[in-house]
């Protein structure tokens, strides 16, 4: 079962979250729609607390409100988002995602607050005490995807797009 999750739009530090997140005692997955339908997340088995930091569950918000896992939902000014995406040469998010993930309840923070006031997020996802030590150290270093080599399966991202398409017909 999912214990938490941090979920944001894309080029939020949710690369950097997952890392964070996953610890001797927690297991956090980074984008696992790539690989499982969101109705499959909580058969996944682990024998640590297993967390999700996700791009892109707030497309299918009445699945992740009713879900009983602490959420912490980062928010960054679009302009911001849509310029990293077209530095990586990818498409724009658009202000209707950003509408989506402001419907999603649970904590909201400011994306840096992963950097600058990280303890608050830290102890409500994991309960446990913020480990400042890890903190310092991860703070120093940079990380996304491998984008060239990411992997994904095909069926479950097919399944989730035709869902998200037929939710979006009147």
């Amino acid at each position: 079962m999912i214990d938490f999750m941090i979920l944001a739009l894309p080029r939020t530090g949710t690369t950097w979250a997952a890392n964070w997140l996953t610890t001797d005692t927690t297991l956090c997955l980074h984008d696992p729609l790539n690989n499982w339908h969101y109705d499959e997340l909580d058969a996944l088995e682990s024998s640590k607390a297993l967390g999700i930091s996700c791009t892109g569950l707030f497309r299918f918000p009445d699945w992740v409100n009713d879900h009983p896992a602490r959420k912490v939902i980062l928010h960054r000014p679009i302009e911001e988002i849509n310029a990293d995406l077209r530095r990586l040469g990818l498409p724009d998010v658009t202000k209707e995602c950003a509408l989506q993930l402001g419907r999603i309840k649970g904590t909201h923070v400011f994306w840096r607050d992963l950097f600058d006031n990280p303890q608050p997020i830290y102890e409500f996802l994991l309960n446990r005490p913020f480990d400042q030590e890890r903190h310092a150290e991860l703070k120093q270093i940079e990380m996304q995807p491998a984008f060239a080599g990411l992997s994904y399966n095909p069926e479950a991202v097919k399944r989730l797009i035709s869902e998200f398409q037929q939710e979006k017909q009147p």
